[in-house]
């Protein structure tokens, strides 16, 4: 961050609250959207606030172009389910509108590729069929806490700024802007974060022939393209279809000098939207010279900004390690069950990629998403306890909405037994609740086969 060497002395003043709830759930990405209509269909009153003019986070800003983490792979190389509940309920709506694909084999895993129009429409009507007041165009900036609670959030909108009160607050901003203002711990390692990427959408490709376009060939045609001067960052990535004839792209890889550039820094991740748009161009137009079905391409749109992977990591009352991940790990207050791959996007053209062997699963702990320090914050999402090379297998999106549906049932239930502390809550009663919801904390996968074909 820039060093600053002078001040400007501001007046005080005076808040006006807007709100008062139960339960306000700061972000509404997928683990924020999550939260809150968890916590609503508790009877919780529950207030989300978001920055941007829809839901979804990264899913409808960025575009993922797939959803990942609803699978796993047993030993049988079949596919079986490893998240229920509201995650399940999100794709089964979005096929209802005509908005997801049939699951997608993908090397190791099984993936979802859904329209990212259809995806914000999805969690429109969800969250308005459960009653939760959400306020976007919002922006978080700073909160009112005292020993360890956060007595109020400040919001700033067109209107001015404004707070909101309520017992229970969830952190699922990605970036842990609560834990951060309220003084609770975390991690921020900027020399090892995961590097950011520019994600887009090419229309006018022949589809078919794109499709026989192998993930292997891609790679060694995206290579020749180096060789022949492209300067691409990364020759290895994803390409989805959802919408005919036009693919999802996740391929470029942003550096700043050859390190990750500061995503909390406002000038460094303003240089780093500049090269990510530069990089599609630079990927357009190798597609379109070197692979197949592409001769016609051109650039639809990209993400409405920088898909950022990895900034604060809260410390928490435990921290899931790599060991937790590659052993298929259980505990006593699992929360969520995962088995993607550690992904890890560092420098150079390739990812890493960690595979866990199958039928191998790991269980996430409740208290990973319980800052330490604070007694009413929640966090869910990105921002969770877990070391570098954990977080590269856990943040996926169907994990993120599972850890957000037993953040926001976490909360409703706290607050309606007035606990003054989250910690107090009986992690049974939690379990109990997410079982009935239909939540996965354990797995068979001779009794949870996927029942839809892969692609």
């Amino acid at each position: 961050m820039n060093q600053v060497f002078s001040v400007v002395e501001e007046a005080a003043r005076r808040t006006p609250v807007r709100y008062d709830c139960d339960v306000i759930v700061l972000g509404a990405g997928s683990a924020g959207a999550a939260a809150a209509l968890a916590a609503a269909r508790q009877g919780a009153r529950v207030l989300l606030i978001e920055r941007h003019g829809f839901v979804g986070g990264i899913m409808s800003a960025c575009s993922l172009g797939t959803i990942c983490g609803l699978y796993g792979i047993d030993a049988n190389d079949e596919p079986y389910s490893l998240v229920g509940g509201i995650p399940a309920e999100v794709v089964e709506r979005l096929h209802a509108l005509g908005g997801a694909a049939a699951p997608k084999r993908w090397v190791g895993a099984v993936t979802v590729p859904y329209d990212l129009f259809l995806l914000k429409v999805a969690f429109d009507e969800l969250l308005r069929e459960a009653g939760v007041r959400v306020a976007l165009h919002a922006q978080f900036v700073a909160v009112s806490s005292a020993h360890g609670r956060v007595e109020a959030v400040f919001i700033e909108d067109k209107s001015g700024r404004w707070a909101a009160r309520a017992p229970m607050i969830i952190d699922a901003t990605g970036d842990a802007d609560v834990v951060h203002a309220a003084g609770g711990a975390f991690e921020y390692d900027l020399s090892t974060l995961q590097l950011p990427t520019t994600t887009f959408r090419l229309g006018g490709v022949s589809e078919a022939v794109a499709r026989s376009v192998g993930r292997d060939q891609l790679k060694e045609m995206l290579e020749v393209a180096n060789e022949r001067g492209a300067g691409l960052p990364r020759t290895c990535g994803g390409v989805y279809f959802q919408t005919p004839g036009t693919p999802h792209l996740n391929l470029t890889r942003i550096t700043r000098n050859g390190n990750p550039p500061n995503p909390l820094d406002t000038f460094e991740l303003s240089d780093a939207e500049f090269e990510g748009r530069r990089q599609v161009l630079a990927y357009h137009k190798a597609f379109r010279e070197f692979v197949p079905g592409y001769t016609d391409a051109f650039v639809v749109d990209s993400g409405i900004h920088i898909g950022v992977r990895e900034s604060r990591r809260v410390i928490g009352d435990y921290q899931l390690t790599l060991s937790d991940v590659q052993d298929g790990r259980r505990f006593e207050d699992p929360i969520a069950l995962c088995s993607w791959p550690v992904e890890v996007h560092e420098s150079g053209t390739q990812t890493r990629w960690d595979w866990l062997p199958p039928g191998v699963f790991y269980q996430l702990p409740w208290r990973c998403l319980l800052p330490r320090g604070l007694a009413n914050v929640i966090v869910a999402g990105r921002c969770l306890s877990a070391t570098h090379d954990a977080h590269g297998s856990v943040r996926v999106t169907a994990t993120c909405m599972a850890m957000g549906q037993a953040a926001g049932t976490a909360a409703a239930l706290a607050a309606a037994g007035q606990l003054s502390d989250i910690r107090a809550l009986d992690y049974q009663i939690l379990r109990e609740s997410l079982v009935a919801q239909g939540c996965l904390l354990d797995a068979d996968p001779a009794r949870t086969a996927a029942t839809s074909c892969c692609e």
